[in-house]
């Protein structure tokens, strides 16, 4: 696929579902649904990503990954379709579980699709697209908010549906309909799953994915917790989060790169060690310049291992044709962990 092409579409999907998300305390907010009903419907919405991101690497093999990406599409497109019309719970259920289907699918396969687009596997090239789709996230929620507050939900929801079908068709005609024949000339090779898992480095490498995704998921949740007993004030929180999610951004740039450059292990083992200490020392200092330091640099270590680690899961496997299936596995464990995460923490807390 288009890199371009793949790019904007991520930026789209990973905008949305933030966006989606967003919507929630706002119908709560309306008085449309209760809270008990808000924290239904995001649960909803984790769950059919976890389920769809296993089932990603079987959908492309059967399908081929451009059809099942422009599946994501069309989900997200029928999900903003029928929020133009007036919802109810069962309908919003729907809606969050249409839309968890198409986000947990398109991520795995989009960063396989990334990863296969060159010669060799590129943390480089993992990281700026992780970074992009990032960007994603603060455009499209922050307009999606914009566009609900002067227009109403449904001319939103109709802005994004059309949007969305105009991405699928822009897809269909540069990739799938050009792909065809290529597709139907080249023999299709099913991977089973335990075959990956029966791969020791595949197992380590995924296991470590894990490990980090609990360690550092939840941490900006948490963050206010910490910053509000120190003195700080809510506003200049909220520059400090900022601050943080900036630091998110630079660091999968920078740490893909230099996973490049050296040794793609050593550059996780030094983020990791780098993130805790960071931690024990945003637990003690005080001062508000030192702490807005830390925040920034506690960003890049906390997310910016996420392409290092896709990096070392990918050479693991070697062959690209795998590379499907195991995305797969690596995105199935990797929410597990984070929804985990959030339960552990906010329990322990």
């Amino acid at each position: 696929m288009n890199k371009k092409l793949l790019y904007a579409l991520a930026f789209l999907i990973k905008g949305w579902e933030v966006s989606l998300l967003l919507i929630l305390p706002i119908l709560q907010t309306q008085g449309k649904i209760n809270v008990y009903m808000l924290g239904i419907l995001a649960a909803a919405f984790a769950c059919f990503q976890i389920i769809a991101s296993l089932s990603a690497g079987h959908l492309a093999e059967k399908f081929n990954s451009k059809t099942i990406i422009v599946g994501a599409m069309f989900l997200y497109s029928l999900s903003w379709l029928i929020l133009f019309f007036p919802v109810n719970i069962l309908v919003l259920f729907g809606v969050y579980c249409l839309a968890g289907a198409g986000s947990g699918v398109f991520i795995p396969l989009a960063n396989s699709a990334v990863a296969k687009s060159g010669d060799k596997v590129s943390a480089k090239e993992l990281g700026d697209f992780s970074a992009f789709t990032d960007v994603g996230r603060v455009i499209l929620s922050s307009l999606t908010a914009f566009l609900i507050g002067s227009i109403g939900l449904s001319l939103a929801s109709l802005c994004f549906m059309v949007l969305a079908i105009a991405s699928i068709i822009i897809v269909v005609k540069m990739t799938i309909v050009r792909s065809v024949v290529e597709d139907q000339s080249t023999e299709v090779q099913y991977i089973k799953s335990h075959h990956l898992l029966e791969s020791n480095k595949f197992v380590l490498a995924v296991s470590a994915g894990v490990f980090d995704i609990f360690a550092s998921s939840s941490v900006y949740i948490f963050i206010p917790l910490l910053l509000i007993p120190k003195g700080i004030s809510l506003s200049s929180v909220g520059l400090l989060s900022a601050l943080f999610f900036v630091g998110y951004i630079f660091g999968r740039m920078t740490l893909g790169r230099l996973a490049d450059k050296y040794d793609a292990v050593k550059i996780l083992v030094i983020s990791e060690i780098s993130m805790a200490i960071l931690i024990i020392c945003l637990i003690f200092i005080n001062n508000f310049i030192l702490i807005a330091s830390v925040l920034f640099v506690l960003g890049i270590f906390t997310r910016g291992t996420s392409p290092v680690i896709r990096a070392i899961m990918a050479h693991s496997v070697g062959e690209k044709e795998k590379f499907d299936k195991a995305f797969s596995i690596h995105s199935f464990s990797l929410n597990i962990s984070n929804v985990a995460s959030r339960s552990v923490y906010g329990f322990t807390a």
